[in-house]
């Protein structure tokens, strides 16, 4: 059997229960046809991935689906979620032969905001309500206006070119559909479970990769002309599991946010014990990507909802004690193996941690030496040159820096004023009083989280889209006119059942329950 179909078996049966467990969650929130739509969608898009033999085989065939998601889908936004993670994500160079050899570095994510989003953002153009200008909008267009002119300075019209159409396709049609189509706390919820459902059968391959030490999308990435400078990538002698984000530390991003959603997640049933078969498969597959930021990640999310929801936690530790006590009795082999791959614990790869203090020290330096707009070719700074590794590459692994080496310092004040104030504006929201149809605090703790790992890892693979989606989701629910309380439901927070705000006098829909913690 051809490795490019052995893969795609592997793949589908791998995917397959847990599809079915994302099933069980997602039709009481988005109904039997439109989840079908979802699994569907994401079976064929699986497929044509593996037997495209180029990715403009791939990019065809998904123009396909993507219309027929127009066609058929009741909210196609969702879509872009569902499907971002589906494919490897790698730059392709795209262009127009002959004029311009080079417009933008093309993948998975970019061309379904061009198949997907696009047409959504011209329909919503034509409506007057979305086209109203928001306070948000005004650093979203800050930022890409800023990093926009700075590309002037490499003096190349198709590297301009190159800025420009990925400012629109990364951040501006991301920002602007999400933060238009999200207008109640059922569509946030649903964005919520697109997450969850995109990200579950990416788990559990991910945990096929470390069990079998076997990059199972590596071959798809030979077929589109991919050169990869580390294709297997180990830690204390496993391999770090990244199916479609290629990069380690990105699939354990993918898989963080894919957990703080379900934790986030509010549905009209009790879901029982398909909550916790899905929790058990993200967590696996946060796991098996060996990535510590992630980690931390979503050690911080559970650690923010116990402090905000003590009592409640304190009763979910109490049933979990029984377990741990287990654990720690039984002592099995692979605990002293866990804890070693710890961070600030463990003895595992130390050199990562060296490499990051020294990059931040040599980046100051840089910074100091352009500190307003930055440095196009900062990487060829003598101090930058010490940080070259074994594979020839110079690793920044730390957005922020990213940011401001690149862009300066005032780059970096317009992208953290950004985040800063949708997590001040959310923290108020989600305090001042509770909200039975949309976990506010969760939200948060996962934007967070989000902004915290970034300190880890520079913007690799599907990082960006990950945050710039979500964070456009926030954006939605801080708007003026989002139905904050258009559903009311009993509440029922990890198996317990607590007594809920009674809804507005023309509830005739549905009562919601909780998913995750409040």
């Amino acid at each position: 059997m051809p490795e490019f179909l052995r893969s795609l078996v592997f793949v589908l049966i791998a995917a397959a229960p847990a599809l079915y467990v994302g099933g069980k969650i997602a039709v009481p929130i988005i109904g039997l046809a439109e989840f079908r739509l979802w699994r569907n969608c994401w079976l064929l898009a699986t497929v044509i991935t593996f037997l495209s033999r180029g990715f403009f085989d791939f990019a065809v065939a998904m123009a396909f689906v993507s219309f027929y998601v127009h066609r058929y889908s009741k909210q196609p936004a969702f879509f872009y979620i569902v499907l971002m993670f589906v494919a490897p994500c790698v730059p392709i160079p795209s262009g127009i032969p002959g004029i311009f050899n080079k417009i933008i570095d093309l993948d998975p994510p970019r061309w379904l905001a061009i198949t997907i989003l696009l047409p959504i953002a011209v329909r919503l153009l034509r409506d007057r309500g979305t086209r109203e200008f928001r306070g948000l909008d005004v650093l979203v267009i800050a930022f890409v206006a800023y990093t926009s002119l700075l590309s002037v300075r490499l003096g190349d019209f198709n590297s301009i070119l190159r800025i420009l159409a990925g400012n629109f396709l990364d951040i501006c049609l991301p920002y602007f559909v999400f933060s238009r189509v999200i207008r109640s706390s059922l569509d946030m919820n649903k964005a919520l479970l697109a997450f969850v459902v995109g990200v579950l059968p990416l788990s559990a391959i991910g945990v096929l990769e470390i069990s079998k030490s076997w990059r199972v999308y590596y071959v798809v990435v030979q077929e589109w002309d991919v050169f990869l400078i580390t294709a297997y990538l180990f830690r204390d002698g496993l391999l770090r599991a990244s199916a479609t984000s290629i990069e380690a530390i990105a699939f354990g991003f993918v898989c963080m946010t894919g957990a703080g959603c379900l934790l986030a997640l509010r549905s009209p049933v009790p879901l029982g014990a398909w909550r916790y078969a899905a929790l058990g498969v993200l967590v696996l597959g946060l796991l098996s990507s060996v990535s510590r930021g992630p980690w931390l990640g979503f050690a911080f999310c559970l650690l923010f909802l116990t402090i905000t929801n003590p009592k409640r936690s304190f009763r979910l530790a109490l049933a979990g004690l029984p377990g741990v006590v287990a654990l720690l009795f039984l002592h099995p082999p692979f605990l002293d193996r866990f804890i070693n791959l710890l961070p600030f614990v463990g003895s595992a790869d130390k050199g990562s941690e060296t490499y990051r203090s020294s990059l931040f020290e040599n980046s100051l330096i840089v910074i100091q030496r352009y500190p307003l707009f930055g440095s196009a070719s900062f990487l060829k700074e003598p101090e930058m040159q010490t940080m070259i590794q074994g594979q020839g590459i110079i690793d920044i692994v730390n957005t922020y820096l990213q940011v401001a080496l690149y862009y300066g310092l005032i780059g970096l004040f317009l992208f953290v004023l950004y985040f800063a104030f949708i997590t001040s504006a959310l923290t108020r929201k989600s305090f001042e009083g509770n909200s039975d149809a949309l976990n506010y605090k969760a939200v948060l703790g996962i934007l967070v989280a989000m902004l915290l790992v970034i300190i880890t890892t520079s913007s690799v693979s599907v990082i960006p889209y990950i945050y710039w989606t979500f964070s456009a989701m926030c954006a939605a629910i801080l708007a003026p006119s989002f139905a904050r309380n258009r559903e009311y439901l009993p509440l029922k927070v990890l198996g317990l059942n607590l007594l809920a705000r009674q809804g507005s006098p023309d509830d005739g829909r549905k009562k919601m329950r909780v998913l995750g913690m409040h």
